[in-house]
């Protein structure tokens, strides 16, 4: 065994090794019986759980079985989630989660049980060791499957006559938890529309100062500047606002003030599967069209892009399109400036203020759900938040109104 070396100032030395203890000497007459140490004893290993298996031995179908197994896959697969516009690759991932399950349980769909899709549920973080996320997700692919078949009272009537029935065997109770369910809910702060536009007045300030002490970070300032209206202006969610491009506007027949400026074309975030929707945002605030002049003839071209066929709307120092990260962390920074805990906010707080602000100002609910691409008004609502001087001020008009009514009549 080597000793093991120190550096002190001016040379390597070895540490002091402990005098030399001679040989063992007995004890002293007199002195008693010598206290001999127990060896110690290893702890003990937790004990592993057991290997979760099936209730009922697994078995091979019949012909008539696996036939009318393969037309219910395929009625799910090949007919519905298709029809909804679903990813190919979510399909195929969802596809094979299903297969696992019946080969574990080795049953056919109208004869699972409950107790077959918890303990297969176990088997996936026991023994094939699934991350919660990847238990959850091929848990949502039996959960979404038999809901389909257990409704369509066809394939059910066809399920019955081989003297079993299709149920909805996975449900809130038995599946893994999403992670967001059980976290705490962070304190979250939006803005007023007379606070937001302060925030902007900090911005043309910050320029200005730019201006004398820092004229490379200029530019980005005034692309920030650009960009976060825009974000506000038509209520974008980041992807959204990330992919824009110069060519995503287009005009408002209706609405000529508004130049080319007068729909923003944007694909949205679709839902169980689907790829991105479609849909067209048109813009409810003139002075959107001055920004987006502005900044697409004097500050874009002030990026010069590295390809010059880049379509992107928001170009970083690199000229290529700027991402999510540098968004997200550019007003992070510009929230610092005016004095407001990062924390509390993120970029897809100007989505959410943009719908406050429309309530504030009394837009219909149904006009700012389709606007924002909401698939329920339940949706819309819980982006609305109103301050409390409005809600009294509101409450106040309402009863006046009321007082007035009574005494006309």
């Amino acid at each position: 065994m080597t000793a093991r070396i120190y550096r002190w100032p001016g040379a390597l030395v070895p540490p002091p090794l402990a005098p030399s203890l001679g040989p063992p000497t007995s004890p002293p007459t007199g002195a008693g019986p010598v206290a001999v140490p127990k060896p110690r004893r290893k702890p003990k290993a937790p004990a592993l759980p057991a290997v979760p298996t099936p209730a009922r031995p697994p078995r091979e179908l019949t012909e008539q079985e696996q036939a009318l197994q393969d037309k219910m896959l395929r009625a799910y697969y090949e007919g519905r989630r298709p029809s909804r516009n679903h990813a190919k690759s979510s399909i195929q991932n969802d596809q094979i989660a299903v297969r696992q399950l019946l080969a574990f349980i080795g049953q056919p769909l109208w004869e699972l049980t409950e107790n077959d899709f918890e303990v297969w549920s176990a088997h996936l973080g026991l023994t094939k060791g699934d991350a919660p996320r990847t238990q959850r997700r091929k848990q949502t692919a039996i959960a979404t499957l038999l809901r389909y078949l257990s409704r369509n009272l066809a394939l059910q009537n066809e399920a019955r006559a081989m003297g079993g029935e299709l149920r909805e065997i996975a449900h809130s109770e038995n599946r893994v938890v999403h992670t967001t369910d059980q976290a705490p809910k962070r304190h979250r702060r939006y803005l007023s529309a007379m606070e937001f536009q302060e925030v902007v007045q900090v911005l043309d300030v910050a320029i200005e100062l730019a201006i004398r002490s820092k004229p490379r970070c200029v530019r980005t300032l005034l692309r920030d500047k650009a960009m976060f209206n825009t974000y506000y202006a038509f209520g974008l969610r980041m992807s959204e606002g990330h992919a824009l491009n110069v060519t995503s506007f287009r005009a408002n027949p209706d609405i000529r003030e508004l130049g080319r400026f007068g729909f923003a074309d944007v694909y949205g975030k679709g839902s169980n599967g689907s790829g991105p929707r479609f849909r067209s945002i048109p813009a409810i605030n003139p002075s959107i069209r001055e920004v987006l002049e502005w900044y697409l003839t004097v500050v874009r071209p002030l990026f010069p892009p590295r390809d010059l066929e880049e379509p992107a709307m928001w170009l970083s120092e690199q000229g290529t399109r700027l991402c999510r990260s540098e968004i997200d962390t550019r007003f992070k920074q510009l929230l610092q400036v005016c004095g407001i805990d990062p924390s509390t906010m993120s970029t897809h707080g100007l989505r959410h203020m943009s719908v406050s602000h429309e309530a504030e100002a009394n837009v219909p609910l149904h006009f700012t759900q389709q606007r924002h691409g909401h698939a329920h008004a339940s949706t819309t609502q819980v982006y609305t938040h109103l301050p409390e001087a409005f809600i009294r001020d509101r409450a106040r008009q309402l009863v006046k109104q009321h007082l007035k009514k009574k005494e006309s009549t």
